[in-house]
């Protein structure tokens, strides 16, 4: 099927254009609100990427795709030149597609005129999607990996852009196609995603590595065993979106898309589910020179905002809830932030059993898995002992099933997360003597955890399972 990427930002509320008819383009109609485009003159960076967006959307190419190519064509994002005049490439290619041997279209116009140039570029790579290039087993235009051979025929079929070099088997990684989509991976994905790579054979490709003629192929179909990855711009109000992300780059709910630090409303854990609200915006400062675009969406605890298209994409998962955790109880938003990453479980009947303790073995699996560490066939105890986060008693046992104290939880949290910063601390419970004295020093410096109202510490109190939700999900986000 052919007519898979809808359009469903400003464009879809705007009837479509016809630019090549000389008409005023449906891709600058739905940009509209960022002025009109002066000749000569290079537009803002977001006004382009709404440009952009919108006629790929139009030509129903994912515009990750599009964008990228362009990254790889004119890595500036710039049309014209100092002078105003249209940049020509040494070999010929103009302006913002830098198209070359295209003499279906106006030369004079690909100059002069910025939409038609978009429009005429992107319609070479549509062309592209239709030549006899090879394809993926059972997937559509909105799959990003099955534009590779189109995006290689863009730039040519040419033995310097065989995907492998046949002499060693090797991936090119200097093929046309394999740049772009290594653009794809670091500007629409901030590399937090790998696309799927193609089981490459040499025997797939017939060339000779000296000739200029193009590159036979000898497979036309391949099936990818691992997920592949359909353009993030067919979103729309009511899908459910899971986050993507590390430890170190934690998505961002904001108040505005884009915006500056002061619009963060919070951070959003990987694997927490969302709710899509409406349809993308684009970064509300034109200077910005993020090609990605924001979302509008809802947390499962109600909360709205925008967050990057980067760091989401569609899934069926459901948004979790429990039982005896409602939406406004007081560790709501730790839990459903530990549990949509899978560090910490509910149980059968769909409760969460808040006020349970945490025993010392469940402590080292939950450590194990927010810290993302190895344990392969070592039991949970020893390997958390091994990296250096947990230890046992100084009788040798480690005691697993007795439940994890506050003063071990700063321990643990010290370690895990190198804390070095300390605060003056003057709990009447805590001296230094104590083994956590140094600890909690550091997990109160950083706002991890705090005594109680009576000055009291409470080191020896055991932890509940919605206490350790609080304090792991905040050293989390340090």
């Amino acid at each position: 099927m052919k007519k898979s990427v809808q359009t469903v930002g400003l464009l879809s509320v705007l009837a479509a254009g016809l630019s090549f008819s000389g008409q005023a383009s449906a891709a600058s109609s739905a940009c509209s609100a960022y002025g009109e485009l002066q000749p000569g003159v290079n537009p803002s960076y977001q006004h382009l990427n709404c440009l952009v967006t919108e006629e790929a959307l139009e030509q129903e190419i994912p515009p990750e795709v599009v964008k990228a190519v362009i990254t790889q064509e004119n890595g500036d994002w710039k049309h014209f030149d100092q002078n105003g005049n249209a940049i020509v490439s040494a070999d010929g290619g103009i302006g913002l597609m830098q198209l070359t041997n295209q003499l279906q279209f106006d030369q004079n116009r690909l100059k002069t005129d910025l939409i038609y140039n978009i429009e005429s570029g992107v319609k070479v790579l549509d062309e592209m999607y239709d030549r006899n290039v090879p394809k993926i087993v059972g997937e559509d235009r909105d799959v990003i990996e099955n534009w590779y051979f189109p995006v290689m025929a863009y730039n040519g079929l040419k033995p310097v852009n065989s995907p492998i070099k046949k002499e060693t088997g090797q991936v090119n990684t200097g093929a046309y196609q394999e740049q772009v989509f290594a653009k794809i991976e670091a500007e629409s994905y901030l590399k937090d995603t790998n696309l799927t790579a193609f089981p490459f054979q040499a025997e797939d490709f017939q060339y000779s590595p000296d000739s200029d003629g193009n590159i036979v192929f000898n497979k036309m179909r391949y099936s990818l065993t691992e997920k592949t990855h359909k353009t993030v711009y067919q979103l729309k109000a009511g899908d459910r979106v899971i986050t993507k992300g590390s430890l170190k780059d934690i998505p961002k709910l904001r108040k505005v898309p884009g915006g500056t630090s002061t619009d963060i409303i919070t951070s959003i854990p990987e694997n927490t589910v969302l709710t899509v609200t409406g349809s993308f915006q684009y970064n509300q400062n034109p200077g910005s020179t993020q090609q990605f675009v924001w979302y509008p969406v809802k947390t499962a605890s109600g909360e709205s905002g925008f967050i990057s298209s980067a760091y989401i994409e569609k899934t069926d998962k459901p948004a979790l809830s429990f039982s005896d955790v409602p939406a406004g109880y007081g560790f709501y938003n730790d839990i459903m932030a530990l549990t949509s990453q899978g560090i910490i479980n509910g149980f059968d009947d769909n409760s969460f059993r808040p006020g349970e303790n945490v025993t010392r073995r469940q402590a080292a699996i939950m450590m194990l898995w927010a810290l993302e560490l190895p344990y392969d066939g070592m039991d949970v105890t020893v390997a958390i002992e091994k990296h250096g986060i947990m230890s046992g008693y100084t009788d040798g046992h480690f005691y697993e099933d007795r439940p994890v104290t506050r003063a071990q939880m700063a321990i643990i949290l010290s370690n895990a997360f190198d804390l070095t910063k300390s605060a003056p601390i003057s709990f009447i419970d805590v001296h230094d003597k104590m083994r956590a004295y140094e600890s909690i020093k550091r997990v109160v410096a950083a706002n991890i955890s705090k005594g109680y109202n009576n000055n009291t510490f409470r080191p020896n109190q055991p932890v509940t399972r919605q206490e350790f939700a609080a304090l792991l999900n905040r050293a989390l986000q340090q």
